[in-house]
């Protein structure tokens, strides 16, 4: 029994057909290995002949795979061991390596891993690292599908079977050019700020833009003067800068401009945006991914451990419940 024999159960299970299994395992693989839907079945088969069982049933007429009765009661088993095998793996290898490939957005890439990156990189350099900047929707997606190893989204996920590590929050703030009118006012409310031209993020983006729009209708603006509309916020601050008219962003977005822009004091509060980090429910995470998390923030390592001891729990109470259903049905 080795490693990749129980990747492939572990991939299978997943995602459900062989060919996405084998897409999944050939992207995450550290070296430059071809993993084809012929090797994972091969790998399988491997595993069924040192069981004695059948692990899993094709769908008539559907690339559909399932595992059956004792391929769930063995990926139970699998997990751990597989988890294991990686720990002991890495405790001899000198540094990680192999693909890091995480989505998030272009302001959380500039604004708040520019440094973490660049430390990375230069710590870990044998770890091939890619970003993919995108909304928190297409997030979802990515990490549902295991096209990456991680997000880091802007708001909790819709879908219940992902895990979000909530991270930090930031206030939205008004920001104009130096000496605009309302720098002049003593904080100014939304119903203000609405009779301005407002530049504000592309609603097809959602988080930030939600928590303006709630803000605006609480305050019982239903028309704000919405003249120009951008799908990151960089884009609004060279408007901001050359005096098209003000945003509402979050502060975020000013930790490394150079743009000459100034943030005014509100009389209204807006709101809080977040990020956190967005996992699917039952990952591992390999040491490659976990460096790069506590390097990003130390607290992580708290979290991720409370995360493991809570799968680790979870893992237990499905073997004794399908332990159970075991004995149930040879009495």
């Amino acid at each position: 029994m080795n490693l990749k024999n129980l990747e492939a159960l572990i991939a299978v299970n997943h995602h459900g057909t062989f060919k996405q299994a084998a897409e999944a395992l050939y992207f995450e693989s550290p070296g430059e290995e071809y993993v084809t839907p012929e090797s994972i079945q091969y790998r399988l088969r491997q595993l069924e002949e040192e069981l004695g069982v059948s692990l899993y049933r094709k769908r008539q007429g559907s690339p559909r795979v399932t595992l059956t009765r004792e391929g769930k009661l063995f990926l139970l088993e699998a997990l751990e061991v597989y988890e294991r095998m990686i720990e002991w793996r890495s405790m001899f290898l000198e540094k990680p390596s192999g693909n890091l490939i995480f989505a998030t957005t272009q302001t959380v890439t500039i604004n708040r891993l520019f440094d973490t990156i660049m430390a990375y990189n230069k710590a870990f350099p044998n770890v091939k690292l890619q970003v993919m900047n995108t909304n928190a929707s297409r997030m979802e997606t990515l990490v549902s599908a295991g096209k990456v190893d991680f997000a880091i989204s802007t708001r909790p996920p819709s879908e219940s079977e992902l895990d979000y590590i909530f991270w930090k929050r930031s206030n939205i703030v008004l920001v104009t050019a130096p000496g605009h009118p309302l720098t002049m006012m003593e904080k100014p409310k939304l119903a203000d700020i609405a009779q301005f031209p407002l530049l504000l993020l592309d609603r097809e983006l959602r988080s930030d833009r939600e928590i303006i729009d709630d803000a605006f209708r609480r305050e019982g603006v239903t028309q704000p003067n919405v003249v120009f509309q951008a799908s990151d916020s960089a884009t609004l601050l060279a408007y901001v800068e050359a005096n098209m008219g003000v945003s509402l962003i979050s502060e975020t977005n000013l930790l490394r401009t150079q743009r000459k822009v100034v943030t005014v004091p509100m009389g209204t509060r807006v709101g809080q945006s977040e990020v956190g980090l967005l996992l699917r429910e039952d990952q591992y995470l390999p040491s490659r991914v976990r460096e790069f998390l506590i390097m990003l923030d130390p607290t992580f390592k708290k979290l991720l451990r409370e995360r493991d001891e809570r799968l680790a729990q979870e893992r237990e109470e499905r073997r004794q419940l399908g332990k159970s259903r075991k004995a149930k049905n040879q009495a």
